[in-house]
């Protein structure tokens, strides 16, 4: 398995490329910052990836050009994509789920459920922890959705852990 260059400081930090839209919203789910634009150029990728960032792409000739910053991706499935990443980067070691928000890579933060009247009312009775995205205003919580979730973070890395 080849090994990466780079080197982070406490986790990794990625930015996809146009064409990986499912693989970085899965990469933030897992809690790892992520950089996604429908459209970044190739030079800016590459730009990023001299900052830190590990770049992830499906485009040879764009990895061929940084090969030691950037991953590429043969297959088309996001969830056997996460699986190689994983491979290469221990990604079940640094992910934190739940912790930035899938819209637009920013962590969330817990706030009162009291603000925000448009939560369901059945979901306001009896939910307690709320958190939303500073940047977007998206609203997050742990509803009955989240066991799923956590079921697929499970499958993805390939273990059972408590979130």
């Amino acid at each position: 398995m080849k090994r990466f260059c780079i080197q982070w400081d406490r986790w990794p930090r990625f930015v996809c490329d146009v064409h990986l839209a499912r693989v970085a919203k899965f990469l933030r789910l897992l809690g790892f910052d992520t950089v996604y634009k429908n459209d970044i150029s190739d030079d800016e990728l590459i730009g990023r990836c001299r900052f830190g960032r590990i770049g992830i792409t499906c485009d040879r000739r764009l990895q061929k050009r940084m090969p030691e910053s950037i991953v590429i991706l043969r297959c088309e499935d996001a969830e056997k994509q996460i699986r190689y990443l994983n491979e290469i980067f221990d990604l079940s070691a640094y992910a934190m789920p739940f912790r930035i928000s899938l819209c637009c890579n920013k962590k969330v933060v817990s706030v009162k459920k009291e603000i925000f009247p448009q939560i369901p009312k059945e979901t306001y009775r009896w939910l307690e922890g709320f958190w939303q995205c500073p940047k977007c205003k998206k609203i997050y919580w742990r509803g009955t959705h989240t066991k799923r979730m956590r079921q697929k973070i499970s499958d993805l890395l390939g273990y059972q852990k408590k979130w």
